[in-house]
C-alpha cells in the first residue's frame, strides 16, 4: 500500500515540496546517464519517474491517495492467536460473485440461472442438476 510514496523514500503526509525534493535527489542518483549499463538502475528511475508524475500533480495525488485509501478499507487485516499460542494475522478481502456465474457455466458445461446446457461436451448426458450420482458414491450404497 502506497506504493508511490515507497518509491520515493517519503511518508504519505508530505508535502509536495518534501515530495519533489526526494524524486530529484532520486533522479540524480538513478539518471541513465550515471549509469548507462545498468538496466536495474534504469528500470528504478522509470519507476521514480512514474510516481513523480502522480504525486506531483495535486490532482492525480488526491485521486491515487482516494484510492489507497478505499482499497484499505476493503482489506481489513485481523490478528489471531494459534493453538501454539502464536498470533496469525489474517486478511479478509471481499469476494466478487459477480464473476461465478459464467466460471460455474465455463467449468460445468450449464447456466445455474437459466438450465440451458452451454457446452454439450462437458456434461454425462444425464441432468446438470441431479447430484444423485455423487450422493451415492459419497454415502458408499447405490
Amino acid at each position: 500500500m502506497n506504493e508511490l510514496y515507497q518509491r520515493l523514500g517519503v511518508s504519505p503526509n508530505a508535502s509536495a515540496e518534501e515530495i519533489k525534493k526526494a524524486y530529484r535527489k532520486l533522479a540524480k542518483e538513478l539518471h541513465p546517464d550515471l549509469h548507462p549499463d545498468d538496466s536495474a538502475a534504469e528500470a528504478k528511475f522509470r519507476e521514480i519517474n512514474e510516481a513523480y508524475e502522480l504525486l506531483g500533480d495535486p490532482e492525480k495525488r488526491k485521486a491515487y491517495d482516494k484510492t489507497q485509501q478505499v482499497t484499505a478499507q476493503k482489506t481489513k487485516t485481523r490478528t489471531t492467536q494459534t493453538k501454539t499460542g502464536q498470533s496469525r494475522t489474517t486478511r479478509s478481502v471481499p469476494i466478487d460473485f459477480s464473476q461465478m456465474q459464467s466460471g460455474f457455466s465455463q467449468f460445468f458445461g450449464f447456466d445455474p440461472e437459466t438450465g440451458k446446457v452451454t457446452d454439450e461436451s462437458k456434461l454425462s448426458g444425464k441432468n446438470p442438476l441431479d447430484a444423485s450420482d455423487i450422493f451415492e458414491r459419497f454415502m458408499g450404497f447405490k
